[in-house]
């Protein structure tokens, strides 16, 4: 069945609207976007630069953003700091920081010269990056559903427990290493291509069904003046969370596909620009074939539909300084067995306009809400919900659901106080999310996994979860955190029947899942060496404990823990370039 509620269609009309205007914007001049890792510390340097009030628009519910957006902040974030009447010491530390690891993008933009790069541009080692992981306990699995079967199909693993968010990578229980590596290289001042390879998994072994040896973002960018046209793989996080992302986050590996996406935020024309700066990231790629094959309610042929279509916009505003909001939206459809449909079809379905008939091809939805304020006068407290509807609410919400989806969400939602003492280096985040039991999961094998990961938040179906961190800014510019967690898994429901135990290799009456825990992490941002004037170093450090009742919905119950020490090396020279 579609999703065929009333902000699905909105969210579609919006990104209908916004292609035809992007399409119609000219471009005289680009530059190289180098789009910046997630796990980068530079997102936690900005992140703590916005939230003590230095950057005006940096819109950070997208991600991810390019090194040269990343520059421009850090160009705001300094101007600002120079106008304030009482300036924090921690927001000049890190503007100092930013501007050495930033140094060439800042340098083209101070000079004018950002739409003027270098003919040609290498950079062979943008970063390095060596990881240690150890992992103790068993994993979460959700097997929903299966080709003997009718109802919500879902299948998916944890990468690796207490460590969500990771990109897919696989480990295995015990000691794993990970080597990663960066480059990038630029031609013709608008042409980029980048990548980031990655050796996973233990030195003696390769977990199963996996490979070793994977690209972790590898793209080809096309720069379009003030926009980037990209094909390939690159990380996405949609919405406003810290801890997960409802609608698209980097749980599983980076997608396959074409994205298009503003460079920097924009205003829309007309009576529009009172919406305030925006941006907008349109994606269509392809997923796995590896899906659980079921079958309808009352069908008898089995439905795999491997290599289904995905694609997906989100759009963010910035009306006023102390308000932003957004939509997401995304749909699957096709894959093998299920196109029985003609390119008008096609179209319709990938814009969400016109999703057609289960007979010709199935689709699954999902489209959000997010609101996200700011109070200037509480220490620049930040308050936001997030809601996400989903595919197959009717059942839940009869007779409303198809009519009003929000009835039956997902929710998400937090609080932060970036200045728990007034210098600004403590901070505290409260953050919950309430997942509802059709999240990620569909009548046939179009549910929101790749890969065998989820792609949207790590703790899957009817699920529910809080944190409380504290943080804070050590000096030399380290910070050190400390989160307490709590989750609920409920067994996946079908109608008012519990999934068949079998599906989890047991007989025995499926319970709730309840855990607690506590994680440690520690950022040592990116500073020269003193043996070496041309290097940059920086580490994290990352230690997490849980016990889990009844794991995986059965006994016995289990001690999870997980150990991640990463040391990164950021060659801080020029690269090649040729003019």
């Amino acid at each position: 069945m579609s999703f065929r509620g009333c902000i699905s269609h909105a969210a579609a009309l919006l990104l209908f609207v916004g292609v035809m205007l992007l399409l119609a914007a000219t471009a005289s001049a680009s530059t190289y976007v180098v789009y910046i890792p997630l796990d980068s510390p530079i997102y936690d340097q900005l992140d703590a630069l916005n939230s003590l009030g230095y950057l005006d628009d940096y819109l950070d519910e997208i991600k991810p953003i390019s090194r040269v957006e990343a520059a421009r902040l850090v160009i705001e974030g300094q101007a600002n700091l120079t106008d304030a009447l009482h300036p924090d010491m921690i927001a000049r530390e890190l503007i100092r920081d930013l501007r050495d690891q930033l140094r060439e993008e800042i340098g083209l933009i101070d000079s004018n010269q950002e739409d003027n790069p270098p003919m040609v541009r290498l950079q062979p080692v943008e970063r390095f990056e060596a990881q240690y992981i150890y992992s103790h306990g068993p994993i979460r699995f959700w097997r929903f559903g299966s080709g003997n079967t009718s109802g919500n199909t879902l299948k998916a693993d944890e990468g690796t427990p207490l460590l969500p968010n990771n990109d897919g990578i696989p480990t295995a229980p015990g000691s794993n290493e990970v080597l990663s590596l960066d480059s990038w290289a630029g031609l013709g001042g608008f042409f980029t291509a980048y990548g980031e390879t990655a050796i996973t998994g233990p030195i003696r072994r390769t977990p199963s069904n996996t490979a070793r040896v994977r690209p972790l973002d590898a793209e080809a960018v096309l720069g379009l003046g003030d926009w980037a046209f990209s094909f390939g793989q690159e990380e996405m996080w949609w919405g406003p969370g810290h801890f997960e992302a409802t609608s698209q986050s980097n749980n599983a590996s980076p997608i396959p596909g074409f994205r298009l996406q503003n460079v920097h935020p924009t205003h829309l024309p007309g009576f529009l620009r009172y919406l305030g700066p925006f941006r907008l990231q349109v994606f269509f790629g392809r997923l796995d074939a590896g899906r659980t094959p079921s079958k309808l309610p009352g069908g008898t042929n089995l439905l795999t539909f491997a290599r289904p279509w995905i694609d997906g916009q989100v759009l963010a505003f910035k009306p006023l300084p102390s308000f932003e909001w957004g939509i997401t939206h995304a749909i699957m459809f096709g894959g093998a067995g299920n196109n029985n449909y003609t390119s008008l079809g096609f179209l319709g379905r990938a814009t969400g306009l016109a999703t057609g008939s289960i007979a010709q091809g199935n689709t699954n939805s999902r489209a959000g809400v997010y609101l996200k304020f700011i109070f200037p006068r509480l220490r620049n407290s930040v308050l936001f919900v997030e809601t996400l509807g989903e595919d197959n609410l009717t059942a839940e919400a009869a007779p409303f659901g198809r009519l009003l989806p929000f009835l039956a969400v997902t929710y998400h939602g937090g609080y932060y106080l970036p200045r728990v003492t007034k210098d600004g280096r403590t901070d505290f985040r409260f953050e919950w999310a309430i997942a509802e039991p059709n999240y990620s999961t569909h009548s046939d094998s179009l549910y929101w996994a790749y890969s065998d990961h989820l792609m949207g938040d790590p703790l899957g179906p009817n699920s529910s979860q809080m944190d409380f961190q504290v943080g804070r800014w050590l000096r030399g510019l380290s910070k050190g955190s400390v989160d307490f967690f709590v989750t609920d898994r409920a067994p996946k429901v079908a109608g008012n029947i519990f999934v068949p135990a079998e599906f989890y290799g047991r007989s025995s009456t499926l319970s709730h899942e309840r855990s607690i825990g506590l994680s440690f992490d520690l950022l040592s941002i990116p500073k020269t060496q003193p043996l070496h004037a041309d290097m940059l170093s920086y580490g994290r450090a990352h230690l997490a404990f849980e016990y889990v009742d009844h794991v995986n919905f059965g006994p016995p119950s289990a001690f999870r823990a997980v150990a991640q020490i990463t040391v990164g090396i950021k060659p801080d020279l020029e690269g090649f370039s040729w003019h």
